[in-house]
């Protein structure tokens, strides 16, 4: 916060990686941070999610990048409530694995190669900041975990959703198509065969791709959603030049059109 109007003295356009300007009010940095020292901004900055805010990205100056764990977790139930499935009163469950790169560039013995390999750690299993960000998006409560696991990146979001009114896979297929049709790095992996049959880090891995997925558990009323993202690229550089590109007026998939490390989702 403290660089903010240098940054913005020498850039007309600032695209925000921390999560200093993710939030929407004062209060709820009091809540989730240790307060904020710039409140007037807040109302300005945009949060970099293209897929949710492409309108408000054109032509924005002040741009804040959302976090991995939210980023995956609100494209994987965006089109539910998009499609009228969930309205937020809906019990939400999300787990999300990650690898040790959201750890960030600071160095710790819990995220050393010989504590971390091999594990799936429960390391947030409540009160994790980016359900602020996930609450903001929904206007709804979430049961929100995270888990380290033996992955250097990549997120994976589980999330398990009791909708009120009875839900057919046509209806799934519906929703997801409509909100993610037109959407050129957001891919639907769903009812397929093989070994990558629903989102994989692995398949996004080095892209700005995210893939979302679904299955309808009709015993117990539950649909799950899975999705999975880079937490380097869709999960932060590449979702912030995404939204640098509308914000500038570029093409929109400019600089991000690698394929993959293991491009066995590529289209």
């Amino acid at each position: 916060m403290e660089h903010i109007d240098a940054f913005r003295e020498a850039a007309d356009t600032v695209v925000d990686l921390s999560a200093d300007f993710r939030l929407d009010s004062e209060a709820e940095y009091d809540e989730w941070y240790d307060g904020h020292s710039r409140p007037e901004l807040l109302e300005e900055s945009v949060y970099a999610l293209p897929e949710r805010n492409r309108d408000e990205l054109s032509g924005a100056s002040l741009i804040a990048a959302g976090g991995c764990n939210a980023t995956a977790t609100i494209l994987g139930l965006a089109p539910l409530f998009d499609g009228g499935i969930l309205d937020g009163s809906e019990q939400l469950v999300v787990d999300v694995k990650v690898g040790s790169s959201e750890g960030g560039a600071g160095s710790s013995k819990a995220s050393s190669h010989a504590e971390r390999s091999g594990v799936v750690r429960p390391y947030a299993p409540t009160g994790h900041r980016h359900e602020a960000e996930i609450q903001a998006e929904f206007g709804c409560e979430t049961a929100f975990s995270a888990h380290a696991v033996d992955m250097t990146r990549g997120a994976a979001a589980t999330c398990h959703v009791f909708p009120n009114e009875p839900v057919t896979t046509g209806d799934l297929w519906g929703a997801f198509r409509e909100t993610y049709d037109d959407e050129p790095f957001v891919r639907l992996v769903a009812g397929g065969t093989g070994v990558y049959r629903y989102p994989e880090p692995k398949a996004v891995a080095g892209t700005n791709y995210a893939e979302v997925g679904f299955e309808l558990d009709p015993s117990n009323e539950r649909i799950v959603v899975f999705s999975a993202i880079d937490n380097m690229m869709k999960g932060s550089a590449g979702q912030a030049v995404h939204a640098a590109n509308i914000s500038c007026g570029f093409e929109e998939t400019a600089g991000l059109d690698f394929q993959g490390l293991h491009p066995v989702g590529a289209p």
